[in-house]
């Protein structure tokens, strides 16, 4: 199945989001490097979504996502992960979602792990596209 232009659209800002989240780590800011690794597997996500459903759902949670195109595709991707990943959305950015100061509490090992995860489902869904 050819590949669509929006869908290496979608592709290649999760690859733009996952070099911002090492630079992050780079400069300190850990707890926005994990809210950036999460929109990169976000973006990757929709991508593959895209790609095998022709459409995505509004939303933020990876496993939703991923749950919703799994059986389409032999992406195998650990929805513990996800989960862990996923919770980056808000915790990593607002003092009531669970930490009371996400930039002081989030440290380099969280944002290592975080990348970490998003490179190994940008990994699966870029070649779940390109080789279909």
């Amino acid at each position: 199945m050819p590949v669509r232009d929006e869908v290496l659209n979608w592709l290649a800002e999760a690859q733009a989001d996952l070099r911002y989240a090492e630079m992050s780590i780079s400069t300190g800011r850990y707890n926005w490097a994990c809210f950036i690794a999460q929109q990169a597997a976000e973006k990757a996500l929709k991508a593959l979504m895209l790609h095998v459903l022709g459409e995505y759902p509004r939303g933020h949670d990876l496993v939703k996502l991923y749950r919703r195109v799994k059986d389409s595709t032999a992406v195998s991707l650990s929805e513990v992960a996800l989960a862990k990943l996923s919770a980056y959305y808000t915790l990593a950015r607002y003092p009531n979602a669970g930490l009371e100061r996400p930039s002081e509490e989030i440290l380099r090992e969280h944002a290592e792990e975080a990348i970490s995860i998003a490179k190994g489902v940008l990994d699966e869904v870029s070649k779940a596209i390109q080789d279909p």
